[in-house]
């Protein structure tokens, strides 16, 4: 299938299930609260060791979270890691933003959960990631929940507000991510996917107060990402990394770790330490294991992107390479001529359609 044709395949599903009732328009449904200055139950969050992408486990009480779910070849590891820590249940599942890195596995974990409130921005993509995605809402009967900044929802005694996104970024997919703020007590968790300085800089100022205990790197620690102003605004004691080892898009960035260091902020990555755990009581937070002090950073190779392997319509692994609205290239993630437009494809429908190899930036061919 050509990749035009592919994409305004995707449009017209992604309409489809609008108009079905599988995505629901931004209402909430669900009760709000506020959060108590009181300690309450002890609240858990999991930064899950998932390589070059993101995975976090929640726990409050008897319910439980999980926002993004890694690559597609993650699956089993989510799967027994959360099987391991009892959960039967999750209440909600958030996709962040519709990358391969973000919801690889998230079909997975729908079908093999219970899951009770699917929760994604209003951003379709042309990936069979996120198609299958919408496959395992639809056969589970769920609906995807549209998440407006200001809205509250429960998770056993604590609760967390969505800051984000705050309006259209077009095909600024790293810009659409999920933002939230989880409050157990006087502690709080501030995550939000791959948001990057022009989403942190609409969370500023669409919120009056953000400051928050822990901070979950936006972006793996890329250097477009976690501004001098957002690091400010939140004003984190620990910042924790989820990122591969070695992984070719250099992250987290030396800027980054620069940033981190020089405001005292302990740190925590994930490529290091492995999985790494935070218990909050409601007045403090303890870690499962001691801060990472290492200042190094990954590999990079061919530019700053996402996911460059996705599963193909025969289960194999396909290369994947990025196209633009209007051009006749394919390209590199991160490529300077994807500012834009970033549209993810495989190599062989590139090929197939016509698209040849940026000189810039070396794509695979």
């Amino acid at each position: 299938m050509k990749t035009r044709n592919r994409s305004v395949i995707i449009w017209m599903l992604s309409l489809i299930l609008m108009v079905s009732g599988l995505v629901n328009v931004p209402t909430v449904t669900l009760n709000a609260a506020d959060a108590s200055d009181e300690a309450g139950v002890n609240l858990e969050v999991h930064f899950i060791d998932v390589g070059q992408a993101d995975c976090i486990l929640a726990k409050s009480g008897s319910s439980a979270m999980l926002i993004d779910a890694g690559n597609n070849d993650d699956a089993d590891t989510i799967i027994s890691y959360l099987e391991d820590q009892g959960i039967q249940n999750l209440e909600y599942v958030i996709g962040t933003h519709p990358h391969e890195d973000h919801i690889g596995s998230m079909d997975s974990v729908i079908e093999h959960f219970n899951v009770e409130n699917v929760l994604m921005p209003d951003k379709a993509h042309t990936s069979k990631s996120f198609e299958d995605v919408l496959t395992a809402v639809d056969e589970k009967g769920l609906s995807v929940t549209i998440p407006e900044p200001g809205q509250k929802y429960e998770l056993g005694s604590a609760v967390f507000t969505i800051l984000a996104p705050n309006r259209d970024y077009g095909d600024e997919l790293n810009d659409w991510s999920v933002g939230i703020r989880l409050v157990n007590g006087e502690n709080s968790f501030i995550m939000c996917g791959d948001a990057e300085a022009e989403a942190e800089q609409d969370i500023i100022a669409g919120q009056p107060d953000i400051a928050s205990n822990v901070y979950k790197v936006n972006h793996h620690g890329s250097d477009t990402s976690s501004t001098a102003e957002f690091l400010d605004a939140v004003n984190p004691e620990y910042a924790v990394i989820s990122c591969g080892r070695d992984n070719s898009y250099g992250h987290p960035t030396p800027s980054t770790l620069e940033k981190l260091r020089d405001r005292n902020i302990q740190v925590f990555r994930t490529d290091e330490q492995g999985t790494v755990v935070a218990v909050s009581d409601g007045k403090e937070v303890v870690w499962g294991t001691s801060a990472n002090t290492s200042m190094l950073q990954g590999k990079a190779e061919q530019g700053d992107g996402e996911g460059e392997a996705a599963s193909s319509d025969d289960g194999s692994q396909a290369t994947i390479v990025h196209i633009t609205k209007t051009g006749e290239k394919y390209h590199s993630a991160g490529c300077q001529y994807l500012k834009k437009s970033d549209i993810e494809i495989s190599l062989e429908d590139a090929k197939a359609s016509g698209y040849t190899p940026c000189s810039k930036c070396s794509p695979p061919q």
